[in-house]
């Protein structure tokens, strides 16, 4: 309890004629001595200035103009705050009740002269009732020189008698944040024999005190005692020896304002020893280049020390400095980690709270590496220290933007351009925050053609710079949203490559969303396989999340329907395979992949569908116009469609595309050698060189192939065996004319040579044979 109240020892003659009781003192100036000697004698102490000081024996005495202003001076909220409330009459309690503020000092109730340090209180006043000091008067029991109650007056203490010792019973040093108010009353400590002042000044005294404190360690009771000594008389040694105090608690801006103070005082000459202290002050709170400046200073001040502790401080500035400059370099040259380690190392090299700078410096490193978790731990933590700095708000913007918090963007950015509406930093932030918001907000309204085109807007705002983290969530989350539009138009490859250029910002946040509009497209260009990756991992996070749920059962169907397409693809069984591909392709909503192009043009020249073959095989060139694949397989159906020209076309193509494609370059020299053994075989035949021709052409087939794969050889096939069927007519070998003739059937029932040789056999095709 910071306040006491109580009843005067001492009588006096009031003045005031209002009142019943006597003594009006009026204390002038700052003669805190006399205040001193009033206090041991009648002391109700109601305010104290360097001004003024005003002093009231009773309660009686105060008028209401002045409980007004004790009310507005002290802040007492409850009753319970005051010690010695209790034992005041009830007349006088509701004088306390009303008054809430006056600080008095109720003696001991026994008759007998108590000892000065076991009796004293220490009573610490109010910042707001002692402006710039940190001053503590003890007042003493007045009864040693009169009896309590008998209305005797009080000897007064004369100006030289030295002034009361405050007791040894004080708080201990605590290293609290002197920031954070007034520390608690620790338990008191055992009694010590203190210094006797002899006649010695007051003010020296309370230094001597100090010193014996801070000898023991209990450094919060010096700095009371420096302080009392400051207020007595400002001294140089004084602010030096609370600086050394402060020092130890690491209060190190108390320390430099206590150094600069004592430097005012010496004047010409500073001591060596207080520019040592300035400069180690400086070089903790991170500024090497003042700590450079008064380190070089006590060194010139006192050069013949060869271990002058300034040696030490400006080297560590030195290195400080370095690094800071290392850090700066490296974030220019965009190396992110040296910057942080040189920074790093900066930061070590202080003891207290770096400079606001520093902490923007490490938000703006922690940004460019992507590490958003750091940057927003760091921002909650310089909040704190430097709640009314531009520039942390400003970084504290940034990560908010770049982090998807708008709205607390938006409270950043106003508070800083209320504080310096000339920041062109923070007025530039505010105007891409207000364009992102408002295309976010008009491409969620908007259809899906036109919320892509607002999406992409964005973009140009949205920039991806490394030194911003590669546009960090708010880019990912655009990103997303205009892959979602891209779906719902169907431009599945552009949605693709929106969502992987999301996934491939660093450290983005949980992708359910990205990971299933990912999984979407997949299915929809017939890749299920790669759409299960993709989901599965989303399932496992969100296992509620009704989208996800779908998205995965319909690529576990489309990959059952291509499993049993596959199977039957084995089995030679064409038409279950055609069934179950059409199946699967009915959860394509978009174009499919390549390979299912691929698939329908085989199984069409399996099941000798030609100009289906043909048809899919130009579809698959349209769609994927750089694929050597799409040529290859479209050259390899022309081929067996007798469409040799087009075929060569085709494979060349492919093998420009790719070199070294095995099916084009196979496929080609197939062509090259069916062209050169027929064109061989056909002019035998015109010479009438009949066994050389059928030879030709029996090499020719050779070549071509009956696998079913490939419907049996196909037209080009049917055509070369007519061919040999009329050679082997002319040589009379009408057995095995015959029977080319009917295979010719199969293979080609529609050409004109096959229907002339059926009418002149008579042969009939089976049903089996027309497929379509």
């Amino acid at each position: 309890m910071p306040y006491a109240v109580g009843y005067a020892s001492g009588r006096g003659k009031c003045n005031n004629k209002k009142g019943k009781a006597k003594g009006d003192f009026p204390l002038s100036n700052s003669l805190v001595r006399q205040v001193q000697s009033l206090l041991i004698h009648a002391a109700r102490l109601i305010y104290w200035t360097q001004q003024a000081v005003k002093h009231r024996k009773h309660w009686e005495c105060i008028t209401e103009t002045q409980e007004k202003n004790l009310r507005k001076r002290f802040n007492i909220e409850n009753v319970n705050d005051l010690a010695g409330y209790a034992d005041l009459k009830d007349v006088d309690k509701a004088r306390v009740d009303a008054l809430l503020g006056i600080c008095i000092v109720r003696p001991p109730e026994s008759e007998e002269t108590s000892d000065p340090s076991e009796n004293s209180k220490k009573v610490r006043m109010p910042k707001a009732a002692l402006p710039g000091t940190n001053l503590i008067l003890h007042v003493q029991d007045a009864s040693s020189t009169g009896t309590k109650g008998t209305g005797s007056k009080a000897t007064p203490i004369s100006k030289s008698d030295p002034a009361p010792v405050p007791s040894a019973s004080t708080s201990a040093s605590t290293g609290k944040n002197p920031q954070s108010g007034s520390v608690p009353r620790p338990k008191p400590k055992p009694k010590v024999d203190l210094p006797q002042p002899g006649k010695s000044t007051p003010s020296e005294d309370l230094k001597e005190l100090g010193n014996m404190h801070f000898r023991n360690g209990s450094y919060e009771i010096a700095i009371d005692m420096y302080t009392q000594a400051i207020a007595l008389k400002p001294d140089s040694t004084y602010y030096t020896n609370r600086a050394a105090a402060y020092m130890e608690l690491k209060r190190f801006q108390w320390v430099l304002d206590d150094c600069e103070a004592a430097i005012l005082l010496q004047g010409q000459a500073p001591s060596s020893k207080t520019l040592a202290r300035l400069a180690r002050c400086h070089l903790i709170l991170g500024d090497p280049e003042a700590a450079l400046k008064f380190a070089q200073a006590a060194i010139d001040s006192d050069p013949i020390s060869s271990a002058h502790p300034a040696l030490l401080t400006k080297a560590s500035a030195e290195q400080m400095k370095q690094n800071l400059h290392q850090s700066r370099r490296a974030w220019g040259e965009k190396r992110w980690s040296d910057a942080k380690n040189s920074l790093d190392e900066a930061v070590a090299l202080c003891e207290g709270d770096y400079p606001s700078q520093w902490w923007v410096w490490e938000i703006e490193i922690e940004m460019a590496r992507s590490n958003w978790d750091e940057a927003l731990t760091l921002v909650e933590k310089v909040e704190k220290l430097y709640p009314d700095s531009v520039k942390v708000q400003v970084a504290s913007a940034q990560v908010s933007l770049f982090t998807g918090r708008l709205a607390s963007c938006y409270v950043y950015l106003r508070s800083a351009l209320q504080k310096d509406p000339e920041n062109l930093r923070a007025a530039a932030l505010l105007q891409r925050l207000k364009a992102i918001d408002q295309a976010q907000q008009e491409g969620d309204r908007l259809s899906a053609t036109f919320a892509s085109v607002k999406y992409t807007e964005v973009f140009s705002v949205v920039r991806c710079l490394e030194e911003e983290g590669h546009g960090g969530h708010l880019r990912f989350n655009l990103l997303a949203r205009r892959a979602d539009a891209y779906i719902q138009q169907k431009s599945l490859n552009l949605a693709r490559a929106d969502c992987r250029a999301a996934m491939s910002i660093p450290n983005h946040p949980p992708p359910l969303k990205v990971w299933n509009i990912l999984a979407k497209c997949h299915i929809a260009l017939g890749n299920p396989r790669a759409a299960l990756q993709v989901i599965e991992p989303a399932v496992e996070l969100n296992r509620r999340d009704i989208g996800i749920l779908i998205t995965k059962s319909s690529a576990e169907k489309m990959k059952a329907s291509l499993q049993l397409s596959r199977e039957a693809w084995a089995k030679k069984d064409w038409l279950k395979a055609k069934d179950t591909l059409a199946r699967a392709e009915a959860e394509c909503t978009g174009d499919c992949l390549l390979q299912w192009w691929i698939w329908k043009v085989e199984m069409a020249m399996a099941m000798m569908d030609w100009e289906e073959a043909v048809h899919m095989g130009g579809t698959a060139i349209q769609l994927f116009s750089d694929s050597p694949d799409a040529f290859a397989i479209l050259g390899l159906a022309l081929m067996l469609s007798d469409k040799l020209d087009f075929c060569s076309e085709s494979l060349q193509s492919a093998l420009f595309l790719d070199l070294d494609h095995p099916l084009a370059f196979n496929t080609l020299c197939r062509v090259r050698e069916i062209k050169r053994l027929r064109e061989e075989g056909n002019q035998a035949f015109r010479f009438g060189r009949y066994p050389e021709a059928i030879q030709r052409y029996t090499e020719t087939l050779n070549i071509i192939g009956n696998n079913d794969e490939e419907g049996g050889g196909g037209y080009i096939r049917g055509a070369l065996l007519s061919n040999r069927a009329v050679a082997l007519l002319k040589i009379k070998r009408h057995a095995r004319a015959l029977a080319d003739i009917k295979a010719s059937l199969e293979l080609q029932p529609t050409s004109f040579k096959t229907v002339a040789f059926r009418r002149l056999f008579g042969i009939s095709i089976p049903a089996a044979v027309t497929w379509r």
